[in-house]
């Protein structure tokens, strides 16, 4: 019996240690271990086309993504949105703003080329904000990241602010004379045509009104103390005294003092052939002035007529003036061997693209440029049909942008006039005492 359990054992052992494969049944797991797949982060994000808008009807928001994604919808709005003035929380949790509540459990598709549009309605009225600064911030319900739900907008509601549109005639018995101010904070200097009754030389009648200082309390005049102006055949001197010392001391101060000066002088040519300007101090020339200015800045400095100049709007006392904003072809991506339509391109994107804090532009972001052609020295511009509907209540606004539109274009070389149309057709009825279906010029006095 004990020799037949060895043999046992051993065929065992043997059975066991043999390269026979066996076909074990596979043990079923399912249900009994959860595998979690960790989900590739979601890559939505916001854009808005703008961080600050002036008395807006609706604001663009797109969602966008880096690769495909499907959302589903949960909520009757896409967005809510809390509203801020002056770091207060004055309204929140607002929604349904959009033209169109998107239907719950709809899916969209999204990615890099086709994002999600979404107009949202934030008209004065329909929000019952009074005139002010605010702080939107737009909160997405499809957007699971916070970091990422959310974008702000600074709104300014701005009923009170007037545009005087520019005139093409003095009133009679008096001389037009553009002056140049400096705003409160020494930002920019400010053009504001004065209509004066010619008693002495234009050119020191110009100086004397810049040394009567603006009546706007928020404009400044940094022109005090002259000796002497004198004009001789186009040649333009200023003589300042040594004992005010003023025009030389401070960087800021003096190069605003220098260019009220200059461009001042430089606008009579209306009347006068201005070809030069020079400073004098004690009547002797000099090698440097205003704070380090070189002997050829301030030595028969010549008129030059100055391109691509963007004409934004600041408001100072409830009121828009028009300022130049110089460009910088290199930056805006002006080339020498662009054509005059492309230069208007890119300028005109430069109204949506420049972001100072004393410049406001004056063309809304809906308003796209479709197309420009040139005839002869005339610049077509054909805009979409949202231009139409810009600024309904506020005709002077419209003037306003208008007359941005006339100052800027005719900078591009080449370019004298303008003429609009919205989808290819004739603007009526657009601006009162303003014929917009005819070739638009520049208008002489600007901001009178």
């Amino acid at each position: 019996m004990r020799a037949f359990f060895n043999i046992v054992i051993i065929g065992l052992i043997g059975l066991l240690s043999s390269t026979y494969l066996f076909n074990l049944s596979p043990v079923d797991y399912k249900g009994t271990i959860e595998i979690e797949t960790p989900v590739e982060e979601s890559t939505l994000s916001l854009e808005v086309e703008e961080d600050k808008i002036l008395n807006p009807e609706s604001i663009t928001i797109k969602h966008t993504a880096s690769k495909e994604e499907v959302i589903k919808i949960v909520s009757n709005s896409i967005f809510n949105v809390d509203i801020y003035k002056d770091n207060k929380l004055v309204k929140s949790n607002i929604d349904n703003l959009e033209p169109v509540s998107p239907s719950i459990d709809a899916t969209i598709s999204v990615n890099k080329d086709n994002p999600i549009i979404t107009a949202v309605n934030i008209a004065q009225k329909n929000l019952g904000l009074e005139d002010g600064v605010y702080k939107f911030v737009f909160n997405s319900n499809i957007i699971a990241d916070i970091d990422k739900a959310s974008v702000s907008v600074t709104v300014t509601y701005d009923t009170a602010g007037n545009y005087y549109p520019a005139v093409n005639t003095a009133p009679a018995g008096t001389k037009g004379l553009t002056l140049y101010f400096p705003t409160k904070n020494a930002d920019t200097l400010i053009p504001v045509t004065r209509f004066v009754v010619e008693d002495k030389s234009i050119t020191r009648m110009a100086i004397e009104q810049l040394q009567n200082g603006p009546l706007s309390k928020e404009l400044i005049s940094v022109i005090k103390d002259v000796t002497n102006t004198t004009y001789n055949n186009g040649n333009v001197v200023i003589d300042l005294p040594s004992s005010y010392t003023a025009y030389n001391t401070g960087s800021t101060g003096a190069v605003l003092a220098y260019e009220s000066f200059v461009k001042t002088i430089f606008a009579v040519d209306r009347y006068w052939p201005i070809h030069s300007v020079t400073f004098t101090v004690d009547r002797k020339n000099v090698d440097t002035y205003f704070h380090g200015m070189s002997r050829e800045a301030i030595n028969y400095l010549p008129n030059i007529k100055r391109n691509y100049l963007l004409y934004l709007a600041h408001k100072a006392d409830n009121r828009y003036y028009l300022f130049e904003y110089q460009l910088s072809p290199e930056e805006i991506g002006i080339a020498e061997n662009d054509s005059i339509e492309m230069k208007a391109r890119k300028i005109f994107d430069a109204y949506s693209n420049t972001d100072i804090e004393y410049g406001i532009s004056p063309v809304p972001k809906t308003v796209t440029l479709n197309n420009v052609s040139l005839q002869g020295r005339t610049l077509i511009l054909d805009f979409n049909k949202d231009f139409l509907n810009v600024y309904e209540d506020k005709n002077d606004l419209r003037h306003m942008m208008v007359e941005s539109f006339l100052y800027t274009f005719t900078t591009i070389p080449g370019v004298d006039s303008i003429k609009i149309t919205a989808e290819n057709k004739e603007i009526t009825d657009f601006i009162d005492v303003l014929d917009t279906t005819k070739i638009l010029y520049p208008p002489e006095f600007i901001n009178p």
